[in-house]
C-alpha cells in the first residue's frame, strides 16, 4: 500500500466520521415559515454559532412516498431520526453538522454548524406558503425534477417559479430600502440551488436532464414578473449565486449547500449566519405578512381598509397578480389623489367649480390604468378584488374632498347672499325683498352644487344634492328671520299697515220682468213674498193703497200676449 492510498484512506474516514457525528435535533410540525424559530432556537442550544437554512422542494409529479425517501436520503436521516422527520407531517427539521478536522484544531469556541431544513409539502402547501418559506430561508433550495415533468415541460415550476418571482421582488424591495445604507441581510446572504434529478444516475443521464432543466428555466424567467430596477434575470444563474445538479443516488447533501462550493459545515461557509440573524430574516418575513395570505400586502399596498379575510392563494397566477397589482393599485391612487389636489389644493379647500367633472375623469383614469397593467390577469379573482377595493378605495378618497368642496361652496355662496341683502333698502317691503334673495341664492346654490358630484351611478356612497340645498335653504332662511327681528328691534323696520276688507253681496232675480203669458199672476212663488194674491184670484189695488204707496210691494208685471202689461 502506498502513501497516496493511505492519505485517502485517511481522509475518507475523517470525513465518514464527521458525518456520522452529524444527527438532527429537532423537528416540528408548525406551519411554515414561522416553524423554522423553533428550530433555529434548538440549534443555537445545541450549541451551533453557524447556521444555514434551505427549503425541500419538488416538482408536481414527484409522489409523496418518493419525496419521503429522497427527503431522509438526501439530508442523511438514518432510521432511528424518522420519527422526527416524517415528510408531510415534518415541516421544518434542524441538523447539527459533525465536527471536521478543521474545526477541531481552531481555538475559536461555539464554531459548531447546523442546517435547518423547510419541508413544505408539495399537496398541502399553498403558493405564499412556500414562497414565504423560500424568502426565509435566503433562497436557498433543494429541488427535486421528476423526468416527467422534465419531459412534457408543465408541472417541473408550479412551487419554484412563483418562489423565484418572490425572491427576486423582496431583494429588489430590500434594495431599495437599503440604499445608501449598511447592505441588509436579505442582500448580503448568497443563495444555493441544488437540482436533484430523480432517475438519473450516470453523469450522461444528469447531462441531459440539465439541459432540459435549463430550457424550461429559461421559458419560466420569462414569463415571470421581474423587478423593473435591475436588469431581467434570463437564465437561473442570474438569480442564484450557486447551482449544482446531482442524482437522487446523492447522499449528504446539506454538504453541499455553500455557495462558494465547500461544505456547509465550515465556519467560514458563506451560507452560515449566526442564529440570531438567520432568526431576524425569518421574523422579517413573517412580519411582512406573506404567510397566513396575500390579504395584509394588497391591502396595505392598496390603502384599502380591510373588509374580509382574502382567500388563500392557490396557484401562480393569483400570486403573481397579487405582487403586480397591489402597487399598480397604490400607484393608481395616488396618481388620481394628485390630479384633483392639483386643482383644489392639499387641503381640497380651493373650490373647484366643476370638481364633479374633474373627479369623475381622474378616477377612470386610475382605473383604466389599473385595467392596462392586468390584461394578463382578467380570470384572476385576486385582481379583480384588488380592482374592486381600489375603485371603492378612489370614491372613498374623493368623497371626502367632495365635502370639503361642498363647505367650501356654502360658505361661498351664504356670503354672496348677505352681499345680496346689504345691497336691500329698508322699506316696508323689506320682508319679501329679503325671501326673494334668499329664493335668488338657494337656485344659484343648487345649479353649483350638482357640477361638483359625479354621475350617481358613480358616487352612489356621497352626500346627496338635495340634502345639501335643503341645508343651505334653510340656513339662508333662518338668517332671514333673524335679521328681520333686529330691524325691528331697532325701530328701522316697520311693515306696511293692513287694507280694509270689502265683501260685496249678488243676487240673481229669476224672472225680473215677471211671468210669462203662460201663466196667471197668482201662479207666482208667493214663498219670496214678492206677488200679492187675494182669496178671490184676482189682482187688485185699492185706492186706500194707491194713496199709501203700499200697493208697489204687491203688484208684479202679467204680461199678456206678445207685451208686458200691469193690471191696475
Amino acid at each position: 500500500v502506498n502513501m497516496k492510498t493511505i492519505i485517502q484512506f485517511a481522509l475518507v474516514l475523517a470525513s465518514s466520521t464527521a458525518i456520522s457525528a452529524s444527527h438532527v435535533v429537532s423537528g416540528t410540525s408548525a406551519r411554515l415559515p414561522m416553524s423554522l424559530s423553533p428550530i433555529i432556537n434548538d440549534l443555537e442550544a445545541e450549541g451551533v454559532s453557524h447556521v444555514t437554512t434551505a427549503a425541500f422542494l419538488s416538482s408536481k409529479s414527484v409522489r409523496v412516498a418518493s419525496c419521503a425517501k429522497l427527503l431522509r436520503s438526501l439530508f442523511g436521516v438514518s432510521a432511528d431520526e424518522a420519527e422526527e422527520v416524517s415528510y408531510g407531517t415534518t415541516m421544518a427539521f434542524g441538523k447539527k453538522l459533525g465536527t471536521n478536522a478543521e474545526a477541531e484544531n481552531s481555538d475559536e469556541e461555539d464554531i459548531g454548524s447546523g442546517v435547518a431544513i423547510a419541508c413544505p409539502p408539495s399537496s398541502g402547501s399553498t403558493v405564499s406558503e412556500v414562497c414565504s418559506t423560500v424568502v426565509a430561508c435566503g433562497g436557498t433550495v433543494v429541488y427535486v425534477a421528476d423526468p416527467v415533468d422534465l419531459g412534457r415541460g408543465e408541472g417541473l415550476f408550479d412551487s419554484l417559479g412563483p418562489a423565484i418571482e418572490r425572491l427576486l421582488a423582496s431583494r429588489a424591495q430590500a434594495a431599495a430600502a437599503q440604499e445608501g445604507e449598511t447592505t441588509s441581510v436579505a442582500l448580503s446572504r448568497p443563495s444555493t440551488l441544488i437540482v436533484v434529478f430523480s432517475g438519473t444516475s450516470t453523469p450522461q443521464q444528469i447531462a441531459a436532464a440539465r439541459k432540459s432543466w435549463e430550457q424550461s428555466a429559461a421559458k419560466m424567467l420569462k414569463s415571470i414578473i421581474q423587478p423593473t430596477q435591475s436588469a431581467r434575470a434570463t437564465k437561473l444563474e442570474d438569480v442564484f449565486d450557486r447551482i449544482e445538479y446531482l442524482s437522487d443516488k446523492e447522499k449528504n447533501v446539506d454538504m453541499h449547500l455553500c455557495p462558494a462550493g465547500g461544505e456547509v459545515g465550515a465556519p467560514d461557509s458563506p451560507s452560515s449566519m449566526g442564529p440570531s440573524e438567520v432568526a431576524d430574516g425569518v421574523r422579517a418575513v413573517i412580519d411582512s405578512g406573506l404567510v397566513e395570505n396575500l390579504g395584509p400586502i394588497i391591502e396595505a399596498q392598496a390603502k384599502v381598509p380591510p373588509k374580509q379575510a382574502c382567500p388563500r392563494l392557490t396557484n401562480p397566477v393569483d400570486l403573481a397578480a397579487a405582487r403586480l397589482l397591489g402597487p399598480k393599485a397604490r400607484s393608481a391612487l395616488d396618481d388620481c389623489l394628485t390630479t384633483i389636489q392639483k386643482s383644489a389644493g392639499a387641503d381640497g379647500t380651493t373650490l373647484v367649480p366643476a370638481y364633479g367633472a374633474l373627479a369623475h375623469a381622474a378616477i377612470h383614469r386610475a382605473l383604466d390604468d389599473f385595467d392596462s397593467a392586468a390584461t394578463s390577469f382578467k380570470k384572476s379573482p385576486v385582481a379583480k378584488r384588488i380592482r374592486n377595493d381600489l375603485r371603492i378605495n378612489l370614491y372613498s378618497e374623493l368623497s371626502d374632498i367632495y365635502d370639503i368642496q361642498v363647505s367650501a361652496l356654502k360658505s361661498i355662496s351664504f356670503d354672496g347672499f348677505r352681499a345680496r341683502l346689504n345691497k336691500l333698502r329698508i322699506t316696508p317691503n323689506l320682508a319679501t325683498q329679503m325671501d326673494e334673495a334668499a329664493q335668488e341664492s338657494v337656485a344659484e346654490f343648487t345649479a353649483a352644487v350638482k357640477k361638483l358630484r359625479p354621475p350617481a351611478h358613480d358616487a352612489v356612497k356621497w352626500a346627496s344634492t338635495s340634502d345639501q340645498i335643503s341645508s343651505f335653504g334653510n340656513k339662508c332662511r333662518e338668517h332671514n328671520v333673524e335679521r328681520l327681528k333686529a330691524a325691528r328691534a331697532s325701530g328701522q323696520f316697520k311693515p306696511l299697515p293692513r287694507k280694509g276688507v270689502t265683501v260685496g253681496f249678488h243676487w240673481l232675480l229669476p224672472k225680473p220682468f215677471g211671468n210669462d203669458y203662460r201663466q196667471e199672476p197668482k201662479m207666482m212663488h208667493t214663498a219670496d213674498d214678492l206677488v200679492y194674491a187675494p182669496v178671490d184670484g184676482i189682482t187688485d189695488v185699492s185706492g186706500m193703497e194707491i194713496r199709501s204707496g203700499d200697493w208697489k210691494k204687491g203688484v208684479v208685471p202679467a204680461p199678456s200676449g206678445s207685451e208686458m202689461m200691469y193690471l191696475k
